[in-house]
């Protein structure tokens, strides 16, 4: 009885996912049928038309990460209360100050589409080749953990390899973006973030009234107090306490270089029909819409996992399944099975705004140099995003087989080292005239040095994390303005003005 069970659960994973594939890929069908896609404009930035409530409504959805759910509850684990807490106010900071980051680009590059675009244009083309080695890799980054934490979700609840639901899942993802391009992903996330909302603001409460707040403050208590207690932590119910505080500062950091070199971001934000538009809809989308779902991740399915007692090595293998573990326990049937699509619909989301910001940067930044002698057109550019779109895709199945049994929150916490370096040089280059290439690449250099050494020469591992992450994002600001402090760069902003994308 068990082994018909189990096949028939593996079949409905596999007819969930084929569904949600026919879904996704006739929803871009018709987006080209309505839309005209032979268009850079239209394929990279929607037009530069889209309303307030798209865009909210897309932000929202791409940064709902597999870890903003799998990861929060993960924090909520490792912390305590203070975990979800420390997730949500670290990751919302970062958009704070990417507001005046992009509307500034929007006014100094009003035509331009892409931020790397802008370091060309702005340090020359050897600090745009780094950018773009970051960027890149970002991307591929932040697509594969997407899908990592797809597998982890759809494989535990339906009893299906997890290589396959990877390959699926991405099989879905590159062919949708690379046929519907920015606006077509921002269909679909307007979407997911119903069916998100609803799974989020209905079922967490149902948890936590199943459970009860009795149940659940005791079982803490013995977390706090009671040394025998496998998640011993003095800690769990304080939100200020000095582990998830440095959480914060960690989070803040990774989410920095997420934030500020996510390409996808930027192409939402110009294609706003307007700058109100664009502060309204990034405010709206990230610190109402989103930073309560990283709070009550962590607060409830993290707390309830160790009021349950759950122990990595024991009923769980790692603690990024700690979110499915106790959804799946509460709702064993349908509750399960709804938590998976939700992390499945949060991971292709994030990782098609990933893919998004791919596609401008293979047309705008990419294209040109490889067909720097031939002439092409500007549906030439669109084919060749599109063709690399689908090798991308290949490539993000190959690293998230290759990463099965890592931790999500694990990567998150070492890639803000990586991640952060660049943005010293980024943010300076574009509202001060000083900063000159050397400078911008002696910053990367040293930043990237020097939060790696110190990542490796403290020897506490609940604090070496911390320590590099810090010094990779505030070195390089140091380096860049004590550099250019004798610089005698004078760079003309006004020039960028007349900014076209290499047709």
């Amino acid at each position: 009885f068990y082994k018909i069970t189990e096949r028939w659960l593996a079949m409905v994973g596999f007819l969930i996912l084929g569904a949600f594939g026919i879904f996704f890929i006739s929803m871009a069908i018709i987006t080209t049928k309505i839309f005209t896609m032979n268009d850079v404009d239209e394929f990279v930035v929607a037009g530069r038309k889209l309303p307030f409530g798209l865009i909210a409504a897309s932000v929202m959805v791409s940064w709902i990460w597999t870890t903003s759910l799998l990861g929060a509850a993960e924090a909520g684990f490792w912390y305590g209360i203070g975990g979800g807490l420390a997730f949500a106010i670290g990751s919302v900071i970062p958009f704070i100050i990417f507001l005046p980051v992009v509307l500034r680009l929007r006014n100094v590059m009003p035509h331009g589409i892409t931020f790397v675009s802008f370091i060309q244009q702005r340090y020359g083309k050897s600090v745009q080749v780094i950018l773009l080695m970051f960027v890149i890799l970002l991307s591929l980054y932040v697509t594969v953990e997407q899908l990592i934490g797809v597998g982890y979700a759809l494989s535990l609840t339906f009893d299906i390899s997890y290589a396959w639901v990877v390959i699926i899942s991405a099989v879905i993802i590159t062919l949708y973006i690379s046929i519907a391009g920015l606006r077509g992903s921002v269909f679909n996330d307007l979407f997911q973030f119903f069916i998100i909302s609803i799974v989020v603001f209905v079922f967490l409460p149902l948890i936590l009234k199943i459970y009860g707040m009795d149940t659940l403050y005791n079982g803490l208590i013995d977390v706090a107090t009671n040394q025998s207690n496998p998640n011993y932590n003095p800690d769990v119910l304080n939100p200020f306490a000095p582990a998830a505080l440095r959480y914060l500062i960690v989070a803040m950091v990774v989410s920095m270089g997420f934030v500020l070199l996510g390409q996808g971001y930027y192409q939402k934000a110009l294609a706003a029909i307007s700058n109100k538009t664009l502060i309204w809809a990034f405010l709206v989308g990230t610190v109402f819409a989103w930073a309560p779902i990283p709070i009550l991740f962590g607060a409830i399915l993290g707390g309830t996992g160790l009021s349950m007692g759950i122990t990595e090595g024991v009923e769980i293998s790692v603690t990024t399944d700690i979110a499915a573990y106790v959804f799946n326990d509460f709702f064993p049937a349908t509750g399960s099975i709804i938590f998976s699509l939700m992390i499945f619909m949060a991971g292709i989301t994030t990782a098609g705004n990933s893919i998004v910001g791919l596609q401008g940067i293979l047309v705008e930044d990419i294209h040109p140099k490889l067909y720097r002698n031939i002439e092409t057109t500007e549906k030439d550019k669109i084919n060749f995003a599109r063709k690399a779109t689908l090798v991308f895709g290949l490539l993000i199945i190959i690293f998230a087989i290759l990463l099965e049994g890592v931790s999500l929150l694990y990567i998150d916490i070492l890639s803000g080292i990586i991640f952060a370096t660049p943005i010293g040089a980024f943010v300076l280059g574009l509202f001060w005239k000083k900063p000159n290439p050397k400078v911008a690449i002696a910053s990367i250099v040293i930043g990237l040095a020097g939060g790696i050494i110190t990542y490796l020469a403290v020897s506490d591992p609940d604090i070496d994390y911390f320590y590099g992450n810090v010094v990779s994002l505030v070195l390089p600001f140091i380096v860049v303005i004590i550099g250019s402090l004798a610089s005698k760069e004078n760079f003309d902003f006004e020039k960028l003005k007349e900014y076209r994308a290499n047709k």
